[in-house]
């Protein structure tokens, strides 16, 4: 990634402005997804869909904002933390958010939350609370409510993370299998839910030549990683 001149954020509520990474190019080249949605490609990182303001501590979606351009590089992508998303959920709690907006604040909780204390293949220093694990359960549940066209393999993962296995099986069992990558995907989550693991898993799968085809005909917002060249190349682990 060679990151360009920054972008400025500017803060909805306060006005203040914040510049953040806004990257010319990149590649997908050792790039990793897990089960939860969250992608991370080192040569093309990308902000935080909610940023917080750091003059007045507000939080705001990144696209929804006024911006402009920068005068000097900027590797900030505005990550929040923990407590952050915690902060950012009880804020628009109080407010109704176009449904887009309320899908992203609630999936980015789900990943953060699994960030901190439940995510394969990183060392986790701290254990979630009886609250967090209400908090995290809050976010799934409201998303299963107002995310009408959520794959059915993401529903099922989702669940699975709130240990509702039971739930999570269910929608496994009538699931039709018709590409490859959902079969993957409901095994490796079928397995987790019968051992009772809530972890989100890194995903290994690589895509195949029926994916491409299937890929194509996928009406709904799809689950499968996005097969263009710029996320698919010989050593991506999908």
């Amino acid at each position: 990634m060679h990151p360009a001149i920054s972008k400025i954020l500017i803060c909805p509520f306060c006005k203040g402005e914040k510049p953040i990474l806004e990257p010319l190019f990149g590649h997908s080249l050792g790039g990793t997804l897990w089960s939860d949605t969250k992608t991370i490609y080192p040569a093309m990182p990308e902000i935080s869909m909610v940023q917080r303001c750091p003059h007045c501590g507000k939080y705001y979606f990144a696209f929804n904002v006024e911006s402009k351009e920068g005068d000097a590089d900027s590797d900030d992508q505005g990550n929040l933390t923990y407590e952050q998303i915690k902060e950012a959920v009880n804020q628009y709690d109080q407010i109704v958010l176009e449904q887009e907006d309320e899908i992203t604040l609630r999936l980015l909780f789900v990943q953060i939350y699994n960030d901190t204390f439940q995510r394969e293949d990183v060392v986790h220093d701290a254990q979630p609370t009886a609250d967090d694990k209400a908090l995290q359960r809050k976010q799934v549940l409201r998303l299963e409510q107002i995310w009408d066209n959520a794959e059915d393999l993401l529903r099922a993962e989702l669940y699975r993370e709130i240990a509702e296995f039971e739930q999570a099986t269910k929608i496994l069992d009538a699931l039709t299998i018709d590409m490859p990558f959902t079969e993957y995907m409901a095994s490796r989550i079928r397995q987790l839910a019968e051992s009772g693991q809530t972890y989100a898993f890194r995903i290994t799968y690589k895509l195949t030549e029926e994916d491409f085809r299937d890929a194509e005909h996928q009406e709904s917002e799809s689950y499968i990683p996005d097969p263009s060249p710029k996320h698919i190349d010989e050593d991506s682990p999908f």
